[in-house]
């Protein structure tokens, strides 16, 4: 079992070329496991500027509305009819609505051990389905504690999201394994001035990074950066793109701030991008890791973060950045202002974060997922 290459099955209701933590996530685990010789046959729905990839199933979608594409009611129409073909040793979910509920029903009647990967908080999505209320909200969890009870095991990238799960009624084995996070693409470059001249960043960059929606606390983070930006010379520079980007852009502008808005880049532009920032922002209380976090500590940008969901987990305050309590306005503003005047203190965060950011290297996470398989295979649910 320890060296057997393995068939593996992953079912996902967010994939390329979505915009979205989850999509890189699952296709940085393919490419790594393909490179330690295993076979992974990928169901995800098909979306507008998706390339034909021999090993992906695309499958029929509709946009849900609002979402700008970020989020799509899937048809899974012949997914277990394929992966009776493709004859897989285990099926990983990576999403627990249409692909995922066919996955456990494919899992049934294949006789193989499903592994679950819980990537976020699903009560923070409600607001899509207009249904942004208490009782739906506990609804969505109970209803993934319920979906993931059927897994041999289970990983989510932090500690908060098991719990969570848990407190919902989760009983089956877990584990905390982070999303990988490649350090040899996302990595501290020369030439920071030069770089602020190309993309034109007035002063000090304060980055907000990543999918641009409104469960991301974006208004605030912008009210936070306005203060901030009343006492020293920053630009605001927005790096993604999302449902909420035009009205994040009209607010900005209402505010008279300097602001960059720059879409979402690719490759080295996007690593580029990072470095010509000074801090990275986030004030998001629903992430569960922030893949985009550790990517900008890989740059060895200091980080101002919620203490919330997952990111006390990775954000070690006064260590690699500032832990600062959600709704704390003025804290957030000192942390800023403490990091842009500073530059020995903003480069020792800075060097920090890149080595805690190495520890979730591809060959590390890979390792680790391969071990939940063979606990998996070990112990058929």
């Amino acid at each position: 079992m320890e060296n057997k290459k393995l068939r593996i099955a992953f079912c996902t209701d967010l994939y390329l070329p979505q915009l979205s933590g989850i999509a890189d996530s699952i296709s940085l685990l393919t490419q790594n496991l393909k490179k330690n010789g295993h076979t992974i046959r990928i169901y995800a729905p098909d979306r507008p500027g998706a390339k034909p990839e021999e090993e992906v199933m695309r499958l029929n979608s509709w946009e849900i509305p609002k979402s700008q594409g970020d989020l799509a009611f899937v048809i899974p129409v012949g997914v277990t009819k394929d992966m009776r073909d493709f004859n897989p040793d285990l099926i990983h979910v990576h999403t627990f609505s249409t692909v995922g509920l066919v996955a456990l029903y494919a899992r049934w009647e294949l006789g193989v051990p499903l592994v679950g990967t819980d990537h976020t908080f699903p009560a923070d999505y409600m607001h899509y389905f207009k249904l942004d209320y208490e009782p739906f909200k506990n609804g969505s969890r109970r209803f993934a504690a319920w979906f993931y009870n059927h897994c041999a095991q289970v990983t989510a990238p932090s500690k908060s999201m098991i719990q969570e799960l848990k407190d919902y009624g989760l009983t089956a084995p877990t584990n905390v394994i982070s999303n990988i996070i490649p350090t040899d693409i996302f990595r501290p470059l020369p030439g920071k001035p030069s770089l602020k001249k190309k993309l034109g960043i007035e002063g000090k960059g304060v980055l907000i990074f990543g999918r641009v929606a409104k469960e991301k606390n974006l208004d605030f983070a912008l009210e936070v950066f306005a203060e901030a930006a009343k006492k020293e010379a920053l630009t605001f520079v927005v790096l993604g793109h999302g449902p909420y980007e035009e009205e994040l852009k009209t607010k900005a502008e209402s505010m008279k701030v300097k602001s960059k808005f720059l879409g979402a880049l690719k490759g080295e532009k996007l690593v580029e991008a990072v470095n010509a920032c000074d801090v990275y922002l986030i004030t998001s209380t629903s992430d569960t890791q922030s893949m985009t976090t550790l990517q900008s500590m890989a740059c060895e940008l200091p980080v101002v973060g919620a203490k919330a969901g997952g990111l006390p987990e990775y954000i070690i305050d006064n260590e690699t950045g500032f832990i600062v309590e959600p709704t704390d306005k003025n804290t957030y503003v000192d942390k800023i202002l403490k990091l842009v005047r500073d530059e020995k203190l903003s480069k020792a965060l800075g060097e920090a974060g890149r080595k805690k950011a190495m520890e979730f290297s591809p060959e590390s996470i890979t390792a680790k997922f391969e071990e939940v398989y063979r606990k998996a295979l070990a112990n058929k649910k």
